[in-house]
Order: C-alpha cells, then sequence, then structure tokens
C-alpha cells in the first residue's frame, strides 16, 4: 500500500496555532512519519487580507524547516499550501505562490469560520472555481452549523465542492456530532480526502493510523487508500479526483445524526401535507 500523503497539517513553525517552534514542528513530523506519511502539505492559515508579508513569512519559515529536516534526514517529501479563511476575495489569495496544495496548482484547501455560516458562501465559492480553482472544504463534520442544514450540504456536494475529514474527527477527538458526521458523510460517499489537521503533540496530534483502522473496518482497504493516499497525491499534482460513492461495509447500530436530521425534515413533511 502507498505511503500517506497529509494535505493539512499546522506543523510550520510560529506562525498560526500550530508548532510554537522548530523542535515542536520536528517532532510532530517524526511522529507523523512514524503513522506512516511520506508526503505532507504544510498548510498555515491564510486569509483574504493577509499582506505579502505574510506569505513572505511563511516561504521563510517553510525554507528553513526543509532544511532542519534534511539536516535530520528525513524521508519525506514536504510542500507548503494554506488553509484559506473563507472571505469573499478568495481567488486572489489562492493565485499566491502558496495558496494553493502546491505551488501553482488547482485544489485549495478552504476553511468556514466556525459560529454561523458565512453570507453568501455559495457565491464565494462559485467565483472561486470561476477563477479556475477546485475548493476542497476543510473538516466540514466540525461546523455544528453546517452539519444542522444536510440540505446544504447536498447542495454544496452538486455543486462540485470536495470534503476532507479530520483523522481525529472519526476517533471522537472533536465529540460525538463530529464523529457521527464524519461517518454518515463516509457512508453517503461525500468525503474525498482523510487529512490529520495536525497542530500539536497531544491535543490535536495526527492520529492517522487509527483513522485508517476505522475506515478499514467501516470501508474496507480500497478505502482507505482512495482517501489517505490516491486522492490527496491527486491534490496536490492537480489531477482529477475519484469521487464515486465508497459503501459502508456495515450500518451503524444507531443512526448518525444527519441521517437523523435527514429523518426529522422526511417526518414533518409527511405531518404537514
Amino acid at each position: 500500500m502507498a505511503g500517506l500523503v497529509d494535505i493539512h497539517s499546522h506543523i510550520l513553525p510560529e506562525v498560526d496555532d500550530g508548532a510554537t517552534s522548530m523542535e515542536m514542528a520536528l517532532e510532530m513530523l517524526r511522529r507523523g512519519l512514524a503513522e506512516g506519511i511520506e508526503t505532507a502539505v504544510l498548510t498555515p492559515h491564510l486569509k483574504p487580507g493577509d499582506g505579502a508579508d505574510k506569505e513572505a513569512l511563511h516561504q521563510e519559515r517553510f525554507a528553513a524547516f526543509k532544511e532542519a529536516v534534511e539536516r535530520e534526514d528525513m524521508p519525506v517529501e514536504l510542500h507548503l499550501g494554506a488553509e484559506l479563511t473563507f472571505r469573499f476575495g478568495l481567488a486572489d489569495i489562492a493565485r499566491w505562490p502558496s495558496g494553493t496544495l502546491a505551488g501553482g496548482g488547482v485544489y485549495a484547501l478552504v476553511d468556514l469560520p466556525f459560529g454561523q455560516l458565512p453570507p453568501g458562501l455559495e457565491q464565494g465559492l462559485f467565483e472561486l472555481r470561476a477563477a479556475g480553482f477546485k475548493p476542497i472544504l476543510a473538516h466540514p463534520e466540525r461546523h455544528r452549523n453546517l452539519a444542522r442544514k444536510p440540505e446544504l450540504l447536498e447542495r454544496l456536494r452538486q455543486q462540485e465542492l470536495l470534503f476532507q475529514v479530520n483523522a481525529g474527527s472519526l476517533m471522537g477527538q472533536f465529540g460525538q456530532r463530529a464523529q457521527q458526521t464524519a461517518e454518515f458523510l463516509l457512508q453517503r460517499g461525500w468525503v474525498e480526502i482523510i487529512a490529520s489537521d495536525g497542530h500539536d503533540l497531544e491535543k490535536r496530534p495526527f492520529s492517522l493510523a487509527a483513522a485508517q483502522a476505522r475506515v478499514r473496518e467501516l470501508c474496507g482497504t480500497t478505502a482507505v487508500q482512495r482517501l489517505f493516499s490516491e486522492n490527496p497525491r491527486r491534490a496536490i499534482d492537480s489531477e482529477s479526483i475519484e469521487e464515486a460513492a465508497i459503501p459502508m461495509r456495515r450500518p451503524r447500530s444507531r443512526p448518525g445524526l444527519l441521517k437523523r436530521l435527514f429523518g426529522k425534515k422526511k417526518r414533518k413533511r409527511i405531518s404537514g401535507g
């Protein structure tokens, strides 16, 4: 089986809420390698309105980190990307050297601010696609208000939005709601990529090995290969990503969160008609 390709991590030191030092960043990467990572995209936060100095800082820290990794003789392929905070004007920042998952690529990792869904969400994503980019929504299972709108999730899928689920969500690190939502998305075939979103060594570690075991249990070995290796590799290389549904091997013993939401809506329509 091919090595893991992790397209979402906050290893780059001292730039956001991820690694707080070079030493911590190197240890995070060591642990990632121990879990099977062969390729990693470092995706510090970027948002429209950030100046060129932020891009320069990320490039500078990335160059220093790569040098440190080479000194440590770590066998890993590294890329500098970004996690783009959703606002209008995303296309402008996606054109930056680190605005996509690989410089000059087409796949952009987009993060929704927690809380209320941004007004004009669909319009903003449409504009990003119209500019030639392919947005991947980071951890939709963790956004409480999005999870409460299954009809919006389905509509976003129809608009060619891809979903990246966090490994930690499948392991319950973000609570039962996020775990149930992640499993429901898997069941619907609405997940293209599973990534670590690793931030540190303790509270938000990589969890990729455990998540692989969980996906293998739920969906089989083919799904593990596709979600952890093939699709993320294609995203880095700006190639087409497989979107075929991956049926779960066995249903959960109790309905997941989104399934219950769909059921409630159906009952309301029947009772009202």
